[in-house]
């Protein structure tokens, strides 16, 4: 109707005026004028049998008039127009009988009683304004007033134009009665509409505000661990507040050998391996509730303590790095089956302050991610590693020994990129028995033990907590919290 803009109710009033207007004279010029001014020669053979030839040819130029009213009004658009049009045409239809008045002797005639059928057809359809209402009773009456007033000469005449006047007079009021209350009946309907456009359009906003936040919140998900995403939700973190300056605990996980392995197997088999090594070590970073930054090829680098901070963010971290080993461990069958060897890694931890947040651009890519020497620091401990072996800087020594982690030195060491420093450094070999037993307040799967769950939607649209694994949910939200 009126593409690409927000419909009014004064719009959406000029639009069925004009149909409504359109529809009411295709229908009197198709089905009801021609065959109603024919009809009544019948009354013109009875009553003025004298005539019926001249009246006939008068009822006959009702055809022309239709159908040129038909023509004009098909291709109007303008409410304003089509109003004019069918002003014309009531005009046009009731020139006939006036003129049959005209040539009737008797001056009371009752042919007036056609004027009244074309205003009660008219004037109680057409949704005319008052202005136009008005201007149509004056096409229609005002000629018979002026001929039967020209013509009239003794006290009968003028008392028959009483009593006629008296009905005509009743006619206009019940057409104006009529279109008052259609206009009132149009008016709650065209409010009905917008009412109801406005409820669709609302629920139509809110089904894509909910469906937008039940994709960014799944997107997190990947990112940040149960709490952390259902902290967000809640508005108890707000991640679009900036870059910020943060201290953060980077851990870098890396495969040995992973290039020799890619070459020498074929890819499907490749493909299984590192789904499955990927799925273990973000599902514990997750556990922690590790960020992860960013995928390196087959290796993986998260950090601690943003965008919830903690105060155990280093043990966290160091956890997780000898849980990871741990798993991998156990699930050494499933390498020694696809990877035709032991999967073996290698990690880096550092701590220390970094800048954190989102970086990017909306349109094309954004990540929340840190950056300072933490990580790339992570990442040359790494290279340095042996197979199976978490090397940690000083700082993250200093304060895991004081809980009663197991660590052994390796001494000074020259780091890439780092050189101007000297760093002393460690190997992390296990937790005590307390850490081990201990477990973050991360919410799993009964049926899946090493699953952790994750926020998603449900088929109604609900969020819940859901397995990837096996579809369990879990829909208390305020357990995880």
């Amino acid at each position: 109707m009126y593409p690409g803009t927000e419909i009014t109710s004064t719009q959406m009033r000029e639009f069925e005026v004009n149909e409504e207007i359109k529809s009411v004279l295709k229908v009197v010029a198709n089905w009801m004028a021609v065959p109603l001014f024919l009809a009544f020669w019948v009354a013109d053979l009875i009553y003025v049998p004298q005539l019926k030839w001249q009246f006939l040819a008068l009822r006959l130029t009702i055809i022309p008039v239709c159908f040129t009213a038909k023509y004009l009004i098909d291709k109007e658009q303008i409410p304003l127009n089509s109003q004019s049009i069918a002003m014309l045409y009531a005009g046009l239809v009731a020139l006939p009988i006036n003129i049959m008045i005209a040539l009737v002797p008797d001056v009371t005639t009752g042919y007036y009683a056609g004027l009244n059928l074309i205003a009660l057809g008219g004037l109680s359809f057409i949704p005319f304004t008052l202005n136009f209402f008005a201007l149509t009773t004056g096409a229609i009456y005002l000629p018979y007033f002026a001929i039967v007033i020209y013509r009239a000469h003794t006290a009968k005449d003028f008392w028959g134009l009483a009593v006629n006047s008296f009905f005509i007079v009743g006619s206009i009021v019940i057409c104006f009665l009529i279109r008052f209350f259609n206009e009132q009946l149009r008016l709650r309907e065209i409010n009905s509409r917008l009412a109801l456009k406005a409820e669709i359009a609302n629920r139509d906003n809110v089904i894509k505000a909910k469906t937008d936040e039940a994709v960014r919140l799944n997107t997190l998900s990947t990112q940040f661990s149960p709490q952390v995403v259902q902290a967000i939700r809640d508005g108890r973190v707000d991640l679009e507040k900036g870059v910020r300056r943060a201290q953060i605990c980077a851990i870098f996980v890396d495969i040995v050998g992973s290039t020799e392995r890619v070459v020498r197997l074929d890819q499907s088999k490749v493909d299984i391996v590192l789904a499955r090594f990927m799925d273990t070590v973000v599902s514990i970073f997750l556990k922690y509730d590790l960020t992860i930054d960013k995928f390196q090829g087959d290796g993986i680098l998260a950090f601690a303590n943003d965008p919830i901070r903690y105060g155990d963010f280093v043990q966290r971290t160091c956890l997780a790095a000898l849980e990871i080993r741990e798993a991998l461990r156990q699930d050494r069958e499933f390498y020694l089956l696809n990877w035709k060897k032991e999967m073996q890694i290698r990690i880096g931890i550092s701590a220390g302050y970094a800048n954190v947040g989102f970086y990017g651009n909306k349109k094309f890519f954004r990540s929340y991610t840190a950056i300072g020497a933490p990580l790339p620091f992570a990442s040359r401990l790494t290279n340095l590693a042996a197979p199976d072996q978490i090397l940690i800087d000083s700082d993250i020594a200093q304060a895991v020994e004081l809980e009663g982690f197991n660590l052994r030195s390796i001494g000074e060491r020259v780091i890439k990129g780092f050189e101007d420093d000297q760093h002393i450094i460690f190997e992390l070999i296990h937790a005590p028995l307390t850490k081990q037993e201990a477990s973050p307040n991360a919410a799993t799967c009964p049926h899946c033990p090493d699953s952790i769950l994750y926020l998603d939607t449900n088929d109604q649209g609900i969020f819940v907590m859901k397995c990837r694994q096996c579809g369990h949910e879990k829909s208390d939200m305020n357990a995880i919290a």
